[in-house]
């Protein structure tokens, strides 16, 4: 959406600045629905500039979030890659331990008493 964009806040502040100082103008010539509809407005754009920066706030705090949660994904996905390959690693120590095991016994086989 168009009022998703960063440039609003600044633009909210400075309309409601400039709404603020209006209402002075239109107050002097006795005006007062004049300086009450520049009040009206001024207040009103303030309360959106806020509500803008509440929202682009809570946008980031949530963007970190989802950042966090890939994050912890991603590393869970890795520990169980290396938790399989930590298994492949075992079972090829075990293969060969048996293999030098059995060249050992073997050899004592082979080996005539004296």
């Amino acid at each position: 959406m168009w009022f998703k964009h960063r440039a609003w806040i600044p633009v909210a502040w400075l309309l409601s600045v400039t709404n603020l100082a209006a209402v002075w103008f239109a107050a002097r010539p006795g005006e007062a629905w004049h300086a009450t509809v520049h009040a009206l407005l001024e207040a009103g754009l303030a309360l959106g500039a806020r509500y803008l920066m509440t929202r682009r706030g809570a946008d980031a705090q949530s963007e970190q979030w989802q950042l966090a949660l890939d994050q912890g994904e991603h590393s869970q996905q890795a520990m169980g890659e290396m938790q399989s390959r930590m298994q492949e690693l075992e079972e090829r120590l075990d293969f060969a331990e048996r293999l030098l095991t059995k060249q050992r016994d073997g050899d004592r086989l082979d080996v005539p008493p004296r």
